[in-house]
């Protein structure tokens, strides 16, 4: 769920990455957009959208409006395997390579953990999160950054972590 408490969250990442110029070379949480987007996408993924137009945190992606609409592709019939029909799925993000996906019927959020098999081929996609501000709180923002991405503790959004408190 989008809260006020997510959204402030979110603004001081930001502003703790615009403070410095290495950390934007990599990452962003950019403002979000200015209306409610006309796309089909789940609820929340739109109130994200609201607050971030995407997000960058080190090997987490969240899509922003523009790449969204494009990245439903990925999840076409024929294209990989998901244990329902693809029209209950919508694209959210990536983590390293391995696509995130939020489920259309209850917004949980589901991917491919197994970091060593390219997400297509994987056997494992696994239930994450219950919604896609959980997912960015405990994974993009939170002390399980390292579990899912298989990140080292000097990867550089871990350290930004680190130095807010985060992690």
């Amino acid at each position: 769920m989008i809260t006020d408490t997510f959204r402030q969250t979110l603004a001081q990442v930001r502003e703790a990455i615009d403070s410095d110029g290495e950390w934007r070379i990599f990452n962003s949480i950019p403002e979000g957009v200015s209306r409610r987007p006309e796309l089909d996408a789940p609820e929340e993924y739109l109130d994200f959208l609201l607050a971030a137009d995407g997000a960058i945190m080190g090997s987490i992606v969240i899509l922003d409006k523009k790449f969204a609409e494009k990245s439903q592709a990925l999840i076409s019939p024929g294209m990989v395997e998901i244990p329902e029909d693809p029209a209950d799925w919508f694209v959210v993000g990536k983590i390293n390579e391995n696509a995130v996906l939020a489920n259309r019927r209850d917004g949980s959020i589901w991917t491919y953990p197994d970091m060593l098999t390219p997400w297509w081929e994987s056997c494992r996609f696994e239930r994450v999160a219950d919604h896609l501000a959980g997912f960015v709180s405990e994974y993009g923002l939170g002390p399980g950054y390292l579990r899912i991405t298989g990140a080292e503790e000097s990867d550089q959004w871990w350290q930004l972590l680190r130095q807010l408190g985060y992690a």
